[in-house]
């Protein structure tokens, strides 16, 4: 009787907005909210008369065929960018206007004459560990680039003075990050920081950030920046963290499909699980 009250115009209500997927357009918020859970329905329905019941069982009817589905919409624009120099400073600049910052720093032969490594952040730098990797990570290439003299290291990339503090067991993401460092086959180069993990400030924008699109972006950025300043594909290395690490290999992509190139190396640390499962 319920199926067959359903299917009568039982109600006033026009058929096309009836039959609309979207439940704010025939739906109120307290309706919806009045719907009961699925183990509730039936004894409702007893209570209720007929044209009542099979109002309630076109809500539910409607409500079943959404298209669950959360497709990831979310790309930061404008990402803040910085390269370490060595003496501590930092050249500091929107992704938009780097590359101007960086043709002055190549005229006076300050970048671009080896390597150059680009690091991809995939965490809020919100916590000390967040923190402390990252640090650990720009201050072990600093190192091996041989851009950051022996008497200057813990003045800028090294915080934790403490005896007590310098004696506990580094964490493996920061072993793995030192390693990576200690394996590069070059001595000198340069480092640059997308710091994508700051756009990240909630865990709606981390699980909604989409791959492709923020990774198309930087890999249009790095084919303008090996274009303008004239650096070889084969001195690119792209380091990705975590979220990060998915993005640095769709801006890999992009690079390669805008160019018919490959870049030298790209790395994934600590790539996010999430992420990998839904790929």
């Amino acid at each position: 009787l319920a199926v067959a009250a359903m299917a009568g115009p039982t109600t006033n209500r026009d058929s096309s907005v009836n039959q609309a997927l979207k439940p704010s357009q025939w739906l109120s918020a307290q309706q919806l909210e009045n719907i009961p859970a699925v183990d509730e329905l039936l004894s409702r329905l007893e209570n209720m008369s007929l044209e009542k019941g099979a109002e309630l069982l076109q809500q539910v009817y409607h409500l079943s065929q959404i298209n669950h589905d959360v497709e990831p919409n979310y790309v930061p624009s404008n990402v803040q960018v910085y390269v370490p120099k060595p003496n501590g400073d930092k050249i500091v600049a929107p992704i938009n206007e780097m590359i101007q910052q960086l043709k002055q720093q190549q005229q006076q032969q300050q970048f671009g004459q080896d390597e150059v490594t680009i690091i991809v952040t995939g965490l809020p730098q919100t916590s000390e560990t967040v923190k402390k990797a990252n640090r650990k990570l720009v201050q072990a290439y600093m190192q091996r680039y041989n851009l950051q003299q022996q008497q200057q290291q813990g003045q800028k990339y090294n915080t934790d003075s403490s005896s007590e503090e310098n004696k506990r067991q580094r964490s493996s993401s920061e072993e793995n990050y030192s390693e990576q460092a200690k394996n590069a086959n070059t001595n000198t180069g340069d480092i640059i920081v997308i710091d994508l993990g700051s756009t990240l400030t909630n865990y709606k924008r981390y699980a909604m950030l989409d791959i492709e699109k923020t990774g198309a972006k930087i890999g249009k950025w790095i084919v303008q920046l090996t274009s303008e300043l004239q650096l070889p594909h084969e001195t690119i290395h792209m380091i990705g963290q975590n979220v990060g690490a998915h993005v640095a290999g769709a801006a890999a992509n992009e690079f390669t499909r805008l160019t018919g190139h490959k870049l030298r190396r790209v790395t994934g640390l600590d790539p996010s699980n999430i992420v990998a499962k839904n790929r």
